[in-house]
């Protein structure tokens, strides 16, 4: 009697193994392969400071960043020239105004990389410290959610007699700054699709 029971326990429990294996997932409106990112949009980098080219040295690291991840991307100028009718020529100030919608219309990207700058040079007799604070965020351009975002902070102090060489360091202060800022957020974003195993 003992041995028909374990028989059945048996033939039962690779019956429903076997109808475990075979069943298919349903496809929901939540499905991962939705947020699935192959290319990445630099936008131009939001800052308050008048030095633009902080802004351009920021989103060119960036953008060599994001090609080691894995992921494709849009050159800078071609975003800028598809742009430019949206900004009426002017320099974009806030990326906010662009919807992330837009974004996949005028580019076909998958997502667009937002990015604010903020940087301090203090300048006294002998000593500059340079600080520098970065934040982005990676917006779906179907959905238009959140789907990473970092911020960093960085500062940098130079020392000299001669306030001509003062500037100049607290200006190559700045370019390490920014170095470290985009080696530290890049490090948290996942890899990209020529990455992926």
């Amino acid at each position: 009697m003992r041995v028909p029971a374990i028989l059945f326990a048996v033939v039962i429990t690779i019956c429903l193994s076997l109808s475990a294996c075979s069943s298919q997932r349903p496809v929901s409106k939540n499905d991962p392969n939705q947020n699935v990112v192959n290319t990445i949009v630099v936008l131009p980098v939001q800052s308050d400071a008048a030095d633009t080219k902080a802004s351009k040295i920021l989103r060119n690291k960036l953008s060599d960043q994001i090609r080691f991840k894995g992921y494709s991307q849009i050159a800078p100028d071609l975003i800028d020239s598809k742009l430019l009718p949206l900004t009426g020529g002017n320099v974009l100030k806030k990326n906010d105004v662009i919807p992330p919608k837009v974004i996949e219309e005028l580019l076909g990207a998958d997502a667009a990389m937002y990015c604010s700058l903020q940087s301090k040079t203090s300048t006294g007799v002998f000593y500059a410290p340079v600080t520098v604070s970065v934040r982005c965020e990676l917006r779906s351009t179907r959905t238009g959610e959140a789907l990473w975002d970092a911020q960093y902070r960085s500062t940098n102090r130079s020392f000299d007699l001669f306030s001509t060489r003062l500037k100049m360091k607290s200006r190559g202060d700045l370019e390490a700054a920014l170095e470290e800022i985009v080696g530290k957020v890049m490090d948290t974003l996942p890899y990209g699709p020529k990455l992926r195993g």
